[in-house]
């Protein structure tokens, strides 16, 4: 059935898979089966359910698991889902926040979920397609941040650190471009600074 040699083939050493990835609907469960004997051997490991990865071993650490985002993008990409991060994890991947987030939170067009990872959680929370209309990936966290942070909270050193991550991207013609899809307060913070 699935042995270790086969996912190799089709899977880079830390990266995700899933059981879709090597069965078919007459062959599930048998796959199912031949996948949970390598996770009892210790050749891969489960994340969820469905979802695994052949780890990246590190002879002080063991294994290294996935970031989050990564484990985000890869479901995001089998479900065909499109997803943005928002909340805190925004604020942590903008370095507004150096508090890394035990709760990885992505607003989906796809199903609403939550993946316990570790003693990490990934939550996918269903949104408006509105909200996943930009396609520039700044300015999506941009937005997010601001939003997690609130009208009333943002603060002038929050504002340019923004505007020094902006700047050092070199993206600023695009991100004037999306903010008009942003709410009409983070237009005017953003188009002030």
């Amino acid at each position: 059935m699935v042995e270790i040699d086969d996912i190799k083939q089709k899977v880079e050493i830390g990266g995700i898979f899933f059981i879709s990835d090597f069965a078919q609907p007459t062959n599930y469960e048998a796959v199912r089966k031949a996948l949970q004997r390598l996770v009892n051997k210790g050749e891969i490991e489960r994340i969820s359910k469905g979802v695994y990865f052949l780890p990246k071993r590190n002879s002080v650490l063991g294994n290294i698991y996935p970031q989050s985002e990564q484990i985000a993008k890869a479901i995001a990409k089998r479900d065909k889902a499109r997803i943005i991060p928002t909340g805190s994890t925004a604020l942590h991947e903008l370095g507004l926040s150096s508090q890394v987030p035990m709760k990885h939170m992505f607003l989906t067009d796809g199903s609403t979920r939550n993946i316990k990872v570790g003693n990490q959680s990934i939550q996918f929370k269903k949104t408006s397609p509105k909200n996943l209309s930009i396609k520039h990936r700044l300015s999506n966290l941009i937005i997010q941040a601001l939003k997690s942070i609130g009208e009333e909270n943002v603060t002038k050193e929050q504002l340019k650190k923004i505007q020094a991550i902006i700047n050092k991207s070199g993206e600023l013609e695009l991100v004037l471009k999306n903010i008009k899809f942003a709410p009409i307060w983070i237009q005017k913070i953003l188009i002030q600074e």
